[in-house]
This record gives C-alpha cells, structure tokens and sequence, in this order.
C-alpha cells in the first residue's frame, strides 16, 4: 500500500467518525428544541375568556306542605359500614298538641312480620308547617335477611291514638 492510500484510509475512518458525531450533534440539537418548544407552549400565558356574568345556578328550596293531619311522609334505612346491621328511619309531621310520637317499623316477608321495632321520639315544634315534625331511627337492627324482597311499613301514632303509615318494597344488600 503507498502512503498515499493509506492517508485516504486512515482520513476515511476519521471522516466517517466525524459523521457520526455530527449525527449524535443533530439529534441532540433537534431533542432541545423540540424540549425548549413544549416548555414554551406549557409556560404561555392562558387566555382567559372574557368574564360575563354567568348565570348564577338557582338554589330550589324545598319546601314541604303545611300540616293538616298525622303523617309519615318518608322512610328509609341506612347500613351500619362493614356490618350486616341497618338503622331504619322515618319522618313526618302532625297538628296535634302532643309531645311525641311512637313510630313502628315493620319489615314483612310475604305479608309476615319477620322485623319489627317501635321507637318513641319528641316532637319537634314547626311553625312554618303549622304544626310539629318527628324523626325516627332505630338501633341498628341485625338478622336482616339480605338479597330478599321485603315490605317495609312504617305505622305512626300521636298521643290521641292517631295513626297514620308508609311503605314501600326493600331489598337489603
């Protein structure tokens, strides 16, 4: 080989690692800017839209009907968290003079009574209704049979003797 081919080799091998180099230079060029872009587009100021006054969302008021007699107007339960327990609840209203009012849950599997607890709770004065409101809730009740329809009945009663209910169909899970 004369020196001159072994320059070109040895100038080839050079040139070839340069090329590389430079290709490493190109895309660790092309990873910043495309780095310092997204950074740009993250930091930029948001465009706020312009403030109109929005509709302000309308707070209904629930409001329940005046009195006019002993009612139980709901009913429900509530689970005791990790436990096959349920404390049953109602509530209502009454224009009596009484001082309290004895609830009576019911929980009927195909019309036979397999639950049934009495709670007696204070009245509760409620002008606005033109009369007084009551709320029951139970100890927690256990022996529930769970994943069965059942009829769960609710009786109230003032102190005249007044009586009056609701129900509804429950399965306890």
């Amino acid at each position: 080989m004369t020196s001159y081919s072994y320059l070109y080799m040895e100038n080839k091998e050079d040139v070839s690692q340069t090329q590389e180099e430079g290709s490493i230079v190109y895309v660790v060029g092309a990873i910043i800017v495309v780095a310092v872009i997204v950074a740009a587009v993250l930091m930029w100021p948001k465009n706020k839209p312009k403030e109109t006054a929005s509709p302000t969302p309308e707070n209904k008021v629930v409001t329940k009907p005046t009195l006019t007699k002993l009612v139980c107007e709901s009913e429900w339960f509530n689970p005791v968290v990790g436990m096959p327990k349920y404390y049953l609840s109602a509530e209502g209203g009454d224009v009596s003079a009484g001082t309290q009012i004895e609830c009576e849950f019911t929980l009927l599997k195909d019309k036979e009574a397999i639950i049934r607890e009495t709670k007696v709770v204070p009245v509760v004065q409620s002008p606005e209704r033109g009369g007084t409101t009551f709320k029951c809730t139970t100890k927690a009740v256990e022996n529930i049979p769970q994943n069965t329809a059942l009829t769960f009945v609710t009786t109230v009663k003032n102190e005249e003797g007044t009586t009056a209910s609701c129900s509804g169909a429950v399965t306890f899970r």
